[in-house]
């Protein structure tokens, strides 16, 4: 009876397959001097790579605002960013009013949401990251954020008009301070004989409850003149000690893997140059 036709395709397979592992290690064992010497190359060149580069410490900015939606504040922060990748610190450094020589050590900022809830007016706002060489410059840094969203050419000029409507309630308010508080004085004089007055009914607790009032709107108008930025700061950088990178990990895998690719590209080539060269010495002798 004849073998079955499938259980010999099978056995060829594995016969195939034992063979090329065969070869393969045959061919790692001929040149395993030149693939030990890259290994030991390409793991010092990643350590080397590795102790050159500077530290990198990453924090977190949380911020809030009333006049951008998170995704505009969000698509503002990615262009900076770019700038940033593009090197364009003196542009940028003109956009946040500091140093260019600091956003040197600036590797990345990125923004997202805290939550992200897809509508217009998001209150719970939005994060950003900074990857930075030097925590030293993480509080420049934030005044340079917010400085940057406040002369965003989206906000500037609606900045400028509620700071002068502002001003405007702020004098308003201590003029009226002003009046109250003398016309309270003269009813006190009044009340005390020390200076004669009409016979009118006053309500002087009236006027005292005014004057409170307007004392409690002078300075909450103050308040927000004094907060009266495009964005509101939650919480500041925090100034980690330990940094995130670079890895070590990595930079000894990327040497590794470049010195062995390396190294087989030349051993390939070596080979097929001799199995050539013979190849051609042996139709020379045909």
């Amino acid at each position: 009876m004849n073998a079955n036709p499938k259980n010999k395709e099978l056995q060829h397979d594995d016969i195939d397959l034992i063979v090329l592992l065969q070869r393969g290690i045959s061919f790692f064992k001929k040149h395993k001097w030149i693939f030990i010497a890259a290994t030991v190359t390409g793991l010092l060149l990643g350590s080397l790579r590795y102790r050159s580069l500077s530290p990198i410490y990453q924090s977190r900015l949380i911020l809030q605002s009333t006049i951008l939606s998170n995704q505009n504040a969000i698509q503002i922060v990615t262009n900076w960013n770019a700038l940033l990748k593009s090197r364009e610190y003196t542009e940028l450094a003109t956009i946040f009013k500091c140093s260019a020589d600091m956003l040197h050590k600036v590797k990345e900022i990125k923004a997202e949401e805290i939550q992200k809830i897809f509508t217009p007016t998001n209150p719970n706002g939005f994060t950003i990251d900074a990857r930075v060489t030097n925590i030293s410059i993480l509080d420049d840094l934030q005044k340079g954020i917010v400085t940057g969203f406040d002369n965003s050419e989206s906000v500037k000029d609606r900045l400028m008009a509620k700071r002068n409507r502002l001003l405007e309630l702020i004098d308003k308010t201590s003029g009226e301070i002003q009046r109250l508080d003398s016309t309270k004085k003269t009813i006190a004089n009044i009340l005390t004989g020390k200076s004669a007055g009409p016979s009118l009914i006053i309500d002087a607790s009236g006027i005292s409850r005014q004057l409170i009032e307007m004392n409690e709107k002078h300075l909450l108008y103050k308040e927000e003149l004094k907060f009266a930025n495009a964005i509101q700061v939650l919480q500041s950088f925090s100034k980690f000690k330990n940094p995130v990178g670079p890895s070590i990990f990595v930079w000894l895998f990327l040497g590794l893997a470049f010195c062995l690719s390396i190294a087989f590209i030349y051993v390939v080539f070596s080979s097929v140059n001799q199995k050539l060269k013979k190849h051609a010495r042996l139709r020379k002798v045909v």
